[in-house]
């Protein structure tokens, strides 16, 4: 797994990943995956057991695939409107990216260089994850999004090749000397363009 291209979608806050052999950067793929509702119907419905059974059964019960795909659709909006606003007023607030995304690991209390984060949903239990390397509180590169039913992303796929993407993109970075926010210079040299 290598990246191509980063995309810029905020300048000088918030950038995606673009893979090899992929049509679309991370960012894009996620949004339109996720207000797709043939994709969403496909997704819930192949993982029903997770979306009825799974880390989720005890705030929604016997959820149908159609009340997922609704719910999904309503949180989606919230959380691009929200990253999106932030990665603007970030630049001059204390209200920074680093207001919704998250450390990975939720036991993870430092920052350390290229940190591994998410951002959720605005729900108490959302299961949208979109995945990014923190290069600085307002400075972060998404790697990509899912799904998430069950409680460790080790249990399914999909979660696994996130966490692979995850790794893929902290690497590139440090391949290109990018550590925090003094290395922005470089990524506006090199991977912008």
């Amino acid at each position: 797994m290598k990246i191509s291209a980063i995309f810029e979608i905020t300048k000088e806050s918030l950038y995606a990943a673009h893979f090899d052999g992929t049509e679309r950067d991370e960012w894009s793929d996620f949004f339109d995956r996720m207000t797709d509702v043939e994709y969403l119907h496909g997704f819930f419905s192949e993982n029903s057991a997770d979306l009825k059974n799974g880390f989720y059964a005890d705030q929604y019960g016997d959820i149908s695939v159609e009340e997922a795909i609704e719910i999904t659709l309503e949180e989606i909006e919230q959380l691009e409107n929200q990253l999106l606003t932030l990665s603007r007023t970030g630049k001059e607030s204390s209200d920074t990216l680093q207001t919704l995304f998250k450390p990975l690991n939720n036991d993870d209390y430092k920052q350390p260089s290229l940190q591994k984060n998410k951002a959720t949903g605005a729900k108490r239990k959302s299961w949208l994850r979109i995945y990014a390397i923190r290069i600085s509180a307002n400075l972060f590169v998404v790697s990509g999004g899912a799904i998430k039913l069950t409680a460790d992303m080790n249990e399914r796929q999909h979660l696994l090749h996130e966490l692979e993407k995850l790794e893929a993109t902290k690497n590139f970075l440090r391949e290109q000397g990018v550590l925090d926010e003094e290395d922005y210079e470089i990524l506006t040299l090199n991977l912008w363009q």
